[in-house]
């Protein structure tokens, strides 16, 4: 089947009326011939599928989230992660996952917020161009079903920390001290600003401020917007965010 029409097969199922999230994220599966699973911000699992079987042999044993380094790994997943040989079981703290798997992660955004991710286990073969295509189209299609069916919650104090200390942490020490002098020359939480202009000043380049800004922005704690030669617009959406980062500087 050809690309355009696995496409046109997702869009059916989200025509259809009080069409649930787990027949969605089978769809996903079926489609791109993988098992899959909807993974919340807490690192539980909204929905599955497992058209090739468990992927861990204590298939008895259910679960409803990943172990606690998974899902760490996830929240330091910013883009897509692409066949990954999976060493050990998403679930359980032991090696009882099935032999030859392949993960690929992908994050499913709300208005630049990562606030889900589809992790998708394929055994002996990696997955293909044409499939992780199809992957980042079904994110999408995820988020956009999220959305409307207001399934993004709002983040909960003890998460908006933890997802400031997560980016933070997930910043080099180059990176750190551009994000420091952004807010400096901000001088508060909101304002203008010239990337360019700023690297000069400290010493780095540019793509330096780009790629901290592209963390900051997918950990959900600012957004930002281009106003072409006139700079960047900067609103910070965290506020725990911005009080360790005066701390850290």
């Amino acid at each position: 089947m050809s690309l355009l029409s696995n496409i046109y097969q997702l869009e059916s199922v989200l025509k259809k009326e009080n069409v649930g999230i787990d027949r969605v994220v089978e769809a996903i599966t079926s489609i791109i011939g993988c098992n899959g699973y909807l993974i919340g911000s807490q690192g539980e699992i909204m929905a599955m599928a497992l058209p090739n079987g468990n992927d861990c042999v204590k298939s008895s044993q259910k679960v409803d989230r990943l172990k606690p380094e998974l899902k760490q790994r996830l929240g330091f997943t910013f883009q897509t992660a692409a066949n990954i040989p999976v060493e050990s079981c998403f679930f359980h703290e032991d090696y009882c996952a099935r032999s030859n798997l392949m993960m690929t992660i992908i994050p499913v955004r709300n208005n630049r917020t990562t606030s889900a991710w589809l992790l998708l286990a394929k055994p002996e073969e990696k997955f293909t161009e044409e499939q992780l295509i199809m992957a980042e189209i079904s994110a999408l299609v995820t988020s956009v079903y999220l959305y409307e069916n207001n399934a993004f919650l709002t983040v909960p104090e003890q998460e908006r920390g933890d997802a400031a200390k997560m980016v933070l942490d997930s910043l080099s020490f180059s990176e750190l001290k551009a994000i420091s002098n952004v807010f400096k020359a901000l001088n508060g939480t909101e304002g203008f600003l010239v990337a360019s202009k700023i690297a000069d000043r400290i010493g780095v380049s540019r793509s330096v401020i780009v790629n901290a800004m592209r963390k900051l922005e997918s950990a959900g704690v600012v957004e930002s917007r281009s106003l072409g030669i006139k700079g960047t617009h900067i609103k910070v959406k965290n506020m725990q965010f911005y009080e360790m980062l005066k701390e850290r500087a």
